[in-house]
C-alpha cells in the first residue's frame, strides 16, 4: 500500500494553473486501492480537491478546517467502471 502526505507546496502548481484536477490525476495514478492521501493547504485549495477525489470514486475519511488552513484525508477505493 502507498500513502502519500501533501503539504502546500506540493500543490503550488495547482494555485497558478487553477486546475487541481491533474495533480488529483497523478496521486490517483501513484496510490494503489486502500492507500491513504493526507493533504494540508488552504480551504479553497481542499474543497475542490474533495470534488474530484469523490468522482474518483475515493472515500473521504476525514476533513477538518480551522481558519483558512485545512486537512482532507481520503482513502482509494477499488471500483471497476
Amino acid at each position: 500500500m502507498r500513502n502519500l502526505a501533501v503539504k502546500s507546496p506540493y500543490l503550488c502548481c495547482c494555485r497558478r494553473c487553477k486546475q487541481p484536477a491533474s495533480i488529483v490525476v497523478e496521486m490517483d495514478r501513484l496510490t494503489r486501492p486502500g492507500g491513504w492521501v493526507v493533504v494540508r493547504d488552504k480551504v479553497e485549495i481542499l474543497e475542490p480537491l474533495e470534488e474530484i477525489l469523490r468522482s474518483l470514486h475515493w472515500e473521504i475519511r476525514m476533513t477538518y478546517a480551522q481558519d483558512k488552513e485545512g486537512m482532507l484525508c481520503a482513502q482509494k477505493t477499488l471500483w471497476r467502471p
